[in-house]
C-alpha cells in the first residue's frame, strides 16, 4: 500500500512537470521564433530603408557633384582679374542650372578674397561681406580637399532657410588657389522626403557627415542636433567594423530610448545615411504576435503560467534555502567539532578539580602540621601550584559552558572604561589603547568575572601580536542582528571589536584559534585556553565570538552579547567570620570520591562540625532513614549509580524539608536546572572559608524559613 502511494504521487509530480514544461517550452520556441522573425524583419525593412535613402543622397550629391563640375570647368586656371571680369557670363548660366535642378537652392563662385564673384540669386553679386570663416571656403584654401560638404550655415548674404554647401576648389594658372565653387543645398529639402518615407511615429532617419555633423534630420531637423556625440554615439565607432554599412542597437542619451539603427556610406562621399526605430514598437509588434497564439489556449496557458511562476518562486526560495542550509551546516559541524572538544574538556575538568580539591585540602593540612621553613615553603609551592590548576580548570571549562557562572546586568558604556587601566597596564607602554563607547547605555548580563578573564584573554593575544608596539581599538555598539546575515544570531545584540594592528592571523590557521590548546605561542607564552575561554564565555552568556584577520593587516575580535534591560546593582553580602562554634553541627557528606571526602572531613573538623560520610544517593538516603539527624547536606552533583545530587535534594526536600542542602561539583552542565530548583551551588575545588560560607548561608536561610 505504501509503495503503491509512493508511486501515485510520483506519477502526480511528473504530470504535473509534464503540464508545465511542454506548453512552456512550446510556447518559448514560439515567443523565439516569433521575436527572430520581427527582429529579422525589422533589419530588412532597415536595409531597404536604407537603400531609398542611399539612392536619394546619391541622386542629390551627385547632381551637386555635376553642377560643380560644370562651373569648375568654366572659372577654373583663370587669374583673379579674369574670373572678376566673367561675372555677366557667369550669372545666367548659374542661374539656368538653378532654375532646371531643384535639389540645388544656389550656386557660387568665390574668389580668393572670401567675395562672392557670381552668384544664381544675383547679378552683380554682392561683394561687401567676406565668406572667409565659411567651412567650405577655409578648408579648401588651406588644402585642395576635392569636393567638400559643409555643415549647416545659416545665410549671411540672402534671408532664408539653412543649408549645407558642397565646394570644389579653383585654380589660378599657376596652380595656386583662387577661389570656390560652392552649390547650396537644403536640408529641409531631404527631411521632406524622410517625412514621406516614414510609415512609424517612432522612426527616424539622419543624413550625416562622416565626422559626425548633422546635415539633415527627421523628425526633429538638423539644428536640433548639430553634430552626435562621439562619445556616445555608436554609430563612430561601429564604422570601425563596417566603415560601409552595418546594424547596430543602442539607446539614447537624450530620452534613454533603445533604437535599432543602421547606416550605410553613400557610394563616392563622406555621408552616411542613417535609418532607425525605437525596439519598444518591435515589441509591440511581438506581443501583438503572441497575444495572437494566446487567444486560442488563454485560460489553459493562464493556468499553466501561474503554475510556472509558483514553481518558480518556489525554485528560488529553496535555492535560498539551500544556500542558508549549507552555511548553517558549515556552521553546526564547526559547533559540533568545538562542543565535542567542550565536553572532553569538561570531563578532564570535572576528575583534575577533584584531584585539585584533594591537593589543596592536603596542603592545607600540612601547612598546620609543619613548622620548618623549608617544608612550609613547600607546601606554598604545592597550594600555588593547585590555584594555577584551579585557573586552567575555570578557562576549560568556560570553554565547554559548564561553569557555574553569577551573570547581572552590566553596562559595558561604564564597564570597559572602568577596565581601561587594568587593560593599559597588562599591554605594556609601547601598545596605544583606544576604548570608544556610545553615549547611550549597552547592559549585557553576563558574570563580571568571566567578562573581565574574556576581555584579559583578547588583550594579552592583542599584545603577543605586536611585539614592536601598536595600538588596540576598543569600540561598543550595539544594532539588529538577523539570524539568516548573521550566523544564527537574531535580535538586538551589543558587539565588543577589540582591533589590534598585529601580524594577523593566516587563513589555514583563523578556523582554529577558539580550539582549547590550540596555539601558535612558545610553549612559555601560552597555554592555547585564552580565546577557547572567550569562546565559551560568550556561547554561556548567549553570545558569539567572531574573528577576521589576514597576514600583515592585523586582527578584529568582536563579541557579541545579548542586549538587556538594565538593571540596579544588588549589594554583595558580606561573608561571615570564619569561626568555630559552640554548637557542634552535623553534616552529611555525599562524595563517590574518598579522597575529596577525606578532604571534606579535614575542613569540618577544623570548624568544629561533625562529618556524617555517604559514598551515594541513594547510601544518603538509607542513612537518613535509619535515625541518623543532620543539619544540613552537602552533595556532590555527578555520581555513579542512576541518581544525581539533584535528584537527591529533590528527594529530601519531599522526606525532610527543613534539611538544607548545598551542591558542589567540578563542573555544571545543568546550571540552568539547578538554578531553578534554587540550590547554592559550591565549585569545587574549593577552601574552607568558601565551605563555611555556604553552609552557614544555607543554614541562616532554612532557619529564616523555618521562622
Amino acid at each position: 500500500m505504501v509503495s503503491a502511494r509512493r508511486g501515485t504521487l510520483r506519477l502526480l509530480r511528473a504530470l504535473m512537470v509534464g503540464a508545465i514544461v511542454v506548453p512552456a517550452t512550446l510556447f518559448a520556441y514560439v515567443a523565439w521564433v516569433s521575436w527572430d522573425q520581427i527582429s529579422s524583419i525589422a533589419d530588412d525593412r532597415l536595409v531597404r530603408t536604407l537603400d531609398v535613402l542611399h539612392e536619394q543622397a546619391l541622386k542629390v550629391l551627385t547632381t551637386g557633384s555635376l553642377v560643380l563640375d560644370e562651373v569648375v570647368d568654366a572659372a577654373d586656371n583663370l587669374s583673379a582679374e579674369a574670373l572678376a571680369a566673367r561675372e555677366p557670363q557667369f550669372h545666367p548660366r548659374l542661374k539656368r542650372m538653378a532654375d532646371l535642378l531643384p535639389e540645388v537652392q544656389s550656386i557660387w563662385i568665390i574668389d580668393r578674397d572670401g567675395l562672392p564673384v557670381a552668384s544664381s540669386y544675383f547679378a552683380p553679386a554682392p561683394r561687401t561681406t567676406p565668406l572667409t570663416d565659411r567651412d567650405f571656403f577655409r578648408t579648401q584654401r588651406e588644402q585642395d580637399r576635392g569636393l567638400y560638404v559643409s555643415g549647416i550655415l545659416t545665410p549671411r548674404l540672402v534671408e532664408g532657410p539653412a543649408f549645407f554647401s558642397m565646394s570644389r576648389r579653383l585654380r589660378d594658372p599657376a596652380g595656386g588657389f583662387n577661389g570656390v565653387a560652392t552649390v547650396s543645398m537644403l536640408p529641409s529639402d531631404f527631411e521632406k522626403f524622410y517625412a514621406e518615407l516614414a510609415r512609424a511615429p517612432r522612426e527616424f532617419f539622419t543624413l550625416v557627415r562622416d565626422d559626425g555633423a548633422v546635415l539633415a534630420r527627421h523628425p526633429g531637423g538638423a539644428r536640433a542636433l548639430p553634430r552626435l556625440d562621439p562619445a556616445g554615439e555608436p554609430f563612430l565607432a561601429s564604422r570601425g567594423e563596417g566603415p560601409e554599412r552595418g546594424l547596430y542597437t543602442a539607446a539614447g542619451r537624450s530620452d534613454g530610448a533603445e533604437r535599432r539603427i543602421g547606416y550605410r556610406r553613400v557610394d563616392g562621399y563622406p555621408i552616411y545615411v542613417l535609418a532607425g526605430l525605437e525596439t519598444a514598437s518591435l515589441h509591440e509588434e511581438w506581443r501583438a504576435a503572441l497575444l495572437g497564439h494566446l487567444v486560442f489556449g488563454l485560460p489553459a496557458t493562464l493556468l499553466l503560467l501561474g503554475v510556472l511562476w509558483f514553481a518558480h518562486q518556489r525554485t528560488r526560495s529553496l535555492y535560498a534555502e539551500a544556500s542558508r542550509r549549507q552555511v548553517a551546516e558549515t556552521a553546526l559541524r564547526q559547533a559540533q567539532r568545538l562542543e565535542a572538544v567542550g565536553r572532553l574538556t569538561g570531563g578532564v575538568a570535572h576528575d583534575f578539580n577533584n584531584l585539585l580539591m584533594v591537593i589543596s585540602g592536603s596542603a592545607a593540612r600540612l601547612r598546620r602540621s609543619i613548622d620548618g621553613e623549608k617544608e612550609t615553603r613547600l607546601v606554598e609551592m604545592i597550594a600555588e601550584a593547585a590555584r594555577r590548576g584551579e585557573t586552567l580548570t575555570r578557562q576549560l571549562l568556560s570553554f565547554s559552558r559548564q561553569q557555574s557562572v553569577s551573570p547581572r546586568s552590566i553596562d559595558l558604556t561604564v564597564r570597559l572604561p572602568e577596565l581601561s587601566d587594568l587593560v593599559r597596564r597588562s599591554l605594556g607602554d609601547d601598545v596605544e589603547v583606544q576604548i570608544e563607547v556610545p553615549d547611550h547605555p549597552c547592559p549585557v548580563k553576563v558574570d563580571p568575572g568571566e567578562f573581565e578573564l574574556a576581555v584579559m584573554n583578547i588583550c594579552v593575544n592583542a599584545r603577543d601580536a605586536m611585539p614592536k608596539g601598536g595600538r588596540l581599538t576598543v569600540r561598543v555598539r550595539d544594532l539588529m542582528l538577523d539570524e539568516t546575515a548573521d550566523g544564527g544570531l537574531s535580535g538586538r545584540f551589543v558587539g565588543v571589536a577589540f582591533a589590534d594592528s598585529g601580524t594577523g592571523i593566516a587563513a589555514d590557521v583563523l578556523p582554529r584559534v577558539f580550539e582549547p590548546f590550540f596555539t601558535t605561542k612558545d610553549s612559555a607564552k601560552g597555554t592555547g585556553l585564552g580565546l577557547s575561554q572567550v569562546y565559551g564565555f560568550a556561547r554561556q552568556a548567549g553570545g558569539d565570538v567572531r574573528i577576521e584577520s589576514r597576514l600583515g593587516h592585523g586582527t578584529v575580535v568582536t563579541l557579541w552579547l545579548p542586549h538587556v534591560p538594565l538593571e540596579a546593582a544588588a549589594p554583595e553580602p558580606s561573608p561571615p567570620p570564619i569561626a568555630t562554634t559552640e554548637e557542634r553541627r552535623s553534616v552529611l557528606v555525599v562524595e563517590d570520591n574518598q579522597a575529596v571526602a577525606e578532604v571534606c572531613r579535614s575542613y569540618l573538623d577544623q570548624l568544629g562540625w561533625d562529618m556524617i560520610f555517604a559514598a551515594s544517593p541513594r547510601e544518603a538516603l538509607a542513612s537518613l532513614g535509619n535515625g541518623h539527624a543532620v543539619d544540613i547536606v552537602l552533595s556532590d552533583i555527578l555520581m555513579p549509580g542512576g541518581m544525581s545530587g539533584i535528584e537527591l535534594a529533590r528527594e529530601l526536600r519531599r522526606v525532610a524539608p527543613s534539611v538544607p542542602v548545598v551542591l558542589m561539583t567540578g563542573f555544571n552542565d545543568r546550571a540552568d536546572e539547578v538554578a531553578r530548583s534554587g540550590y547554592p551551588v559550591l565549585r569545587k575545588p574549593f577552601d574552607i572559608e568558601a565551605l563555611h560560607r555556604e553552609l552557614t548561608a544555607a543554614l541562616a536561610r532554612a532557619g529564616s524559613d523555618a521562622a
